[in-house]
C-alpha cells in the first residue's frame, strides 16, 4: 500500500520551511510562483523542491527536480532557480530528452548564468543609455526595441544569436519599415553588443553587426511649397477643423511647423516652460543637434498664445496636450495634413518637406545662409545648404546673369 501524500498550498519563507517537520509525507505549492512546490518525506525528514513546466519542444509537462533544501541559501535562491527553470523551458532550451534529475538541474543552474536578450537590454537602458544618451534617443531605443527587436530576441540567451539570425532580422526590419529605419535599429543592436562585451556577457570582439551588408533607400526629392503653395495650404488649414471633423489643436501644430521650419517632435513634444512669448522664442530642452533656441515670428506667435492658454487651462506640461491623455503629447497629425494636401489639391508631401520648404524660401528670397542655418538649428552650413532647393526660375536666373557677364 503506497504512503499516503498531504499537500497543502503556503507561500514559501525561510522560517518555516526551516523548522518544516510532520508525521506524514507533504507537497506543498508555493503560493506565489506557479508550478513551484516541495515535498517533505518523514522517514528521511528531507526538503525537495521541484518545478512543474511545460517543455516547449514536446508540449508535455514534466516535474522537474531543483535541489534539496540543504543546497540552497536562502527561498529567494530557489525562486530565482525555479524562474530561470521555466525561462529555459518556455525558449525550448531545457533537454526534454534528459530523465536524470541531477543532470536536469545541472542545466538549469548553468543557464542560470545565462544571459537573457530582454533582461539584458533592460540593464543596457539603465546603466548606459540614461547616462550617454539623450531622452529623445533614450525614448526611440525603447521604442524600437519593443516593436522590432524584442519580438524576434527578447526571448533567448544573447549567447545564441549568431550573423544569420541578425541578417534574417534585419532583411525583416528593411521589409517593414525601410532601409533607413533598419539601420538604425542594426546600430542600437550593435551598441547593445558592444556594451555586452565590456560587461564580459559576451566574448570580446564577436560583434557580428558590422559584417551585415546595409541598403539604402532610393534618393528622396523633397516637395518644396513655393508661395502659391503656401497660401492653398493654410486656407485648407484654417478650415480643416469645421470641415474635417478633426481636432483644431491638430492643424495648429502643421501651421507651427510651416511657420518656424522646426522639425516634426520639436513642436509636438513642445512644452509650455519652453516657450517665452515676451523674448518671442523657444528655448528647447533637446532637439536632434541638443538645447537650441528658435526665434519667433508674429504670425508664430499668434498661433501659441492659444495653444499656451489651452494647455494651461488643462494642467497639461505640453503646449500641445493629446486629445485623449493631457499628460501625453499630440500624436497622429499626419493625417489632418494628408487632409489638407488633398483640400489643397497639393501633391503629396512628407511633413518633415515643410521644413526643406521653410529653408528653401528663405534661400528663394535671398536670406543670409548663415542666419537660416541658426533659424533651422543645424550645426553646419552644409546641411543648411543641402536642404535648400532654389526653385527652377531662380537657377535659369543664376546661369543667364552668368552667361551674359561671360558674353559682354
Amino acid at each position: 500500500m503506497s504512503e499516503k501524500w498531504i499537500c497543502k498550498k503556503r507561500a514559501f519563507k525561510d522560517t518555516w520551511i526551516e523548522r518544516l517537520e510532520a508525521d506524514a509525507n507533504m507537497q506543498i505549492s508555493d503560493g506565489n510562483i506557479p508550478g513551484l512546490y516541495l515535498r517533505y518525506y518523514k522517514t528521511t525528514k528531507a526538503v525537495s523542491f521541484f518545478m512543474g513546466c511545460k517543455i516547449r519542444s514536446t508540449g508535455k509537462r514534466k516535474n522537474i527536480f531543483l535541489g534539496r533544501w540543504s543546497e540552497f541559501t536562502n527561498v529567494d535562491e530557489v525562486i530565482a532557480r525555479a524562474k530561470e527553470c521555466r525561462k529555459m523551458a518556455l525558449v525550448g532550451s531545457l533537454s526534454p530528452d534528459v530523465s536524470d534529475n541531477e543532470e536536469l538541474k545541472k542545466q538549469i543552474i548553468e543557464g542560470s548564468s545565462r544571459k537573457m536578450f530582454d533582461d539584458t537590454f533592460m540593464l543596457y537602458i539603465e546603466k548606459y543609455s540614461t547616462l550617454f544618451k539623450k531622452p529623445s534617443t533614450q525614448k526611440t531605443d525603447k521604442l524600437q526595441y519593443r516593436l522590432y527587436i524584442k519580438p524576434l530576441f527578447g526571448k533567448r540567451y544573447i549567447d545564441t544569436i549568431q550573423e544569420k539570425d541578425l541578417i534574417e532580422a534585419y532583411a525583416t526590419w528593411a521589409k517593414k519599415t525601410s532601409f533607413s529605419t533598419a539601420n538604425k535599429i542594426l546600430s542600437l543592436v550593435s551598441s547593445f553588443w558592444d556594451w555586452c562585451e565590456s560587461y564580459g556577457y559576451l566574448p570580446r570582439r564577436s560583434n557580428p553587426c558590422s559584417y551585415i551588408k546595409k541598403g539604402s533607400n532610393p534618393k528622396y526629392k523633397p516637395t518644396v511649397l513655393d508661395q502659391e503653395g503656401y497660401k492653398k495650404l493654410f486656407k485648407s488649414l484654417e478650415e480643416g477643423p469645421a470641415r474635417s471633423r478633426m481636432h483644431p489643436r491638430l492643424f495648429r501644430v502643421i501651421k507651427l511647423l510651416a511657420l518656424t521650419g522646426c522639425r516634426c517632435s520639436e513642436i509636438r513634444d513642445l512644452e509650455v516652460d519652453e516657450v517665452s512669448l515676451p523674448e518671442k522664442m523657444i528655448h528647447l530642452k533637446d532637439s536632434k543637434t541638443g538645447a537650441r533656441d528658435v526665434k519667433l515670428a508674429d504670425a508664430a506667435i499668434k498661433e501659441l498664445e492659444p495653444a499656451i492658454k489651452e494647455a494651461t487651462m488643462m494642467g497639461s506640461k505640453y503646449v500641445f496636450p493629446g486629445i485623449y491623455d493631457k499628460d501625453k503629447s499630440v500624436d497622429n497629425i499626419r493625417k489632418p495634413f494628408e487632409w489638407a494636401l488633398k483640400d489643397a489639391g497639393l501633391p503629396h508631401m512628407r511633413i518633415h518637406d515643410l521644413r526643406h520648404s521653410f529653408i528653401t524660401m528663405g534661400a528663394n528670397m535671398g536670406e543670409n545662409m548663415n542666419a537660416m542655418k541658426d533659424a533651422a538649428g543645424h550645426s553646419r552650413l552644409t546641411t543648411t545648404e543641402h536642404y535648400s532647393h532654389l526653385a527652377e526660375a531662380e537657377t535659369f536666373k543664376a546661369v543667364n546673369h552668368i552667361t551674359e557677364a561671360i558674353c559682354e
